[in-house]
């Protein structure tokens, strides 16, 4: 395993070229980061939920950096919140999906929200989403519509019941759908356009009976076509997307498996390969697991806080060509042709100083997988299997017209600062201070280790290369003669220093 310390203060000296990996956290609240995107400032928006239950947004500069954190204000007709979703709509805004709690009568229920936001994070406008009155629900999907319109859809909690808003970017609402059925589970989970139709995907459960389900509906949200899939364990179709003339969904059910099913757009399913999972929590997986990189590539994650698994897949095979092992939880993966950006969580606590420090996220930019490689992850070879294609059944949910979404007028209030600091989130567990002394720093050709006995170490430079290695003399001594004049990282098992070497003369 590598484990490998990047200069993030350094970058606005060496550009963007360099990786970088900056690990943000709270002294005072366990953070979930779920997604994020990159606005056109070049900040990213970074969305999920601290403790206590409050959706929080954080925002960050282009080097990683948390530069602000907001959160949904507490109030008395509020007393949760909780951010699983941020969609952009263009490079000035971004729309936030989730849940809050709100008074309604003598008690409470949960509604879904959307909150409009610019690229510094300040709130646009607000709308929350309902299935019915009095019943609780969430917003599970944003999918942008056109340049104009965003596609908001919600669904009930523990409930048969899902709806889907059309809202233009200024906030007001063109139509709502109501897609309900008389059993005792229907969830939608996630949608996307293709083939001038929308496509939804969710589970199913029919008296303990689980089915994956596929909607096909016109852009104006009435139904087309519907179809269950059966399985022999619990199928839980949590996400789709297009790739070329197929659709790939992720199936992440409660089996020892997660699999991936190719369709065309006629719900035929056309190739179905399974997929090791990770040890995981349902609420420690990726929430939307699929991330495009082009028309006939993709990125398939999963696994959890301790581990994950990234894949880049050939749409055309659905077999992956690269294979990742990650120790954090892989949440959101943005490639582009020449860089790429990642979210991930880590385990929930970690020690540094005597001081707890509460689960955390990090942001890491690489220009390939081998730059990623370089101190964040390592590869692995962990093919998929061909699964036996699913059942097919019709099926139809009622349709009706639903409640138009009701706009809501919350604060965001800033939080107290988040630490950042440029560590993977694997390194977590590993920080504990060392009492190791070392010097003199900056050296010239000698660098003393105060320990009773020879010492592994490693010398890398601020593009995460072995430039030395070896072991430390018998009087602890690393000879720095042969490296030229500036800054490295010193490796002592799992805890890395900065050092200096500035030869004299």
């Amino acid at each position: 395993m590598k484990f490998y310390l990047l200069l993030v203060g350094l970058l606005p000296l060496l550009g963007l070229a360099q990786p970088w990996v900056n690990r943000t956290y709270s002294n005072l609240y366990d953070v979930q980061a779920r997604t994020m995107v990159e606005m056109g400032n070049g900040n990213f928006l970074v969305a999920g939920t601290q403790a206590f239950s409050n959706g929080f947004l954080g925002v960050h500069d282009a080097t990683g950096a948390c530069t602000a954190t907001y959160f949904l204000s507490q109030s008395a007709l509020s007393s949760y919140s909780d951010f699983n979703q941020i969609v952009k709509m263009n490079d000035t805004m971004a729309v936030i999906g989730g849940k809050i709690s709100l008074a309604d009568g003598p008690g409470e229920v949960w509604k879904g929200i959307t909150v409009a936001v610019n690229q510094q994070g300040s709130v646009i406008w607000m709308l929350t989403h309902e299935v019915s009155s009095l019943t609780d629900a969430v917003v599970r999907d944003i999918e942008p519509f056109s340049d104009s319109t965003v596609l908001v859809l919600s669904a009930g909690i523990g409930t048969p019941q899902n709806t889907l808003s059309l809202v233009t970017i200024d906030g007001s609402v063109l139509w709502t759908k109501n897609y309900d059925v008389n059993e005792t589970g229907f969830q939608l989970n996630d949608l996307c356009l293709a083939d001038s139709n929308m496509y939804m995907c969710g589970t199913l459960n029919q008296a303990g009976n689980y089915s994956g389900i596929l909607l096909t509906l016109e852009t104006s949200g009435n139904l087309i076509d519907g179809s269950k899939y059966n399985f022999n364990t619990q199928p839980d179709f949590v996400q789709l997307i297009r790739q070329g003339m197929n659709l790939v969904v992720a199936n992440c059910g409660a089996s020892s498996s997660q699999s991936l099913l190719k369709m065309d757009f006629a719900g035929n399913v056309t190739d179905h390969k399974s997929f090791t999972a990770m040890m995981a929590m349902p609420h420690e997986q990726a929430l939307k697991p699929l991330s495009k990189i082009d028309s006939s590539h993709f990125w398939f994650y999963n696994g959890g806080d301790f581990g994950s698994l990234g894949y880049q897949m050939d749409a055309v095979s659905m077999i992956p060509y690269q294979v990742i092992q990650h120790v954090g939880n892989l949440q959101t993966i943005l490639q582009h042709d020449t860089s790429m950006r990642i979210l991930s969580t880590g385990p929930i606590y970690g020690v540094k100083s005597l001081v707890i420090m509460q689960k955390h996220y990090a942001l890491t930019w690489a220009d390939s997988l081998q730059g990623l490689f370089s101190f964040c992850t390592y590869p692995s070879n962990e093919p998929p299997t061909n699964q036996m294609v699913p059942v097919k059944i019709n099926f139809s949910p009622a349709l009706s017209q639903g409640n138009a979404p009701n706009p809501l007028n919350y604060p965001f209030l800033a939080n107290e600062a988040w630490s950042n600091e440029p560590y993977c989130v694997e390194m977590l567990g590993g920080m504990e201070e060392s009492a190791v002394v070392f010097g003199p720093n900056p050296c010239d050709e000698m660098l003393k280790i105060e320990v009773q006995y020879p010492l592994e170490y490693r010398v890398l430079n601020l593009e995460g290369k072995i430039v030395q290695s070896g072991q430390t003399n018998a009087m602890g001594y690393i000879v720095t003669q042969a490296l030229s004049n500036g800054l490295y990282l010193l490796a002592l098992g799992d805890i890395t220093y900065r050092i200096q070497v500035m030869h004299q003369g």
